[in-house]
């Protein structure tokens, strides 16, 4: 029993078939604002079409903390940190534009995220 491999044959990925997905997180509006208006000067000097920005649901976490170390189990404070999220695509690439994307760098304060996705 001879086993064949059978090779799949992967199609050249062209600028119009994939997009470029960008995902941002911080606990700022003011620098994702900003990071949205770097992504889109990028877009419109390379003359890739700028989708977004999409916002995503914010996270919530709420700490609820005594608020003294001994007594009064009654007094408590609580305390919450809103993670904001955003999210960007940038279709018909091209090399520039994904060079210029590699290059940038995002405000201090964002954790941002590049995919390719199939379009």
């Amino acid at each position: 029993m001879d086993v064949t491999a059978t090779s799949t044959a992967i199609a050249p990925i062209s600028g119009d078939s994939v997009k470029l997905r960008v995902r941002m997180r911080g606990y700022s509006t003011v620098l994702l604002r900003d990071a949205v208006e770097q992504i889109r000067a990028v877009a419109d000097a390379t003359g890739v079409e700028f989708k977004g920005p999409v916002m995503l649901p914010t996270r919530r976490k709420i700490f609820c903390v005594l608020r003294s170390p001994h007594v009064d189990k009654d007094a408590r404070e609580h305390f919450e940190v809103r993670t904001h999220h955003r999210l960007v695509d940038l279709k018909n690439l091209s090399s520039q534009a994904v060079e210029a994307m590699m290059q940038w760098v995002p405000p201090p304060g964002l954790e941002v995220e590049c995919s390719v996705v199939a379009a």
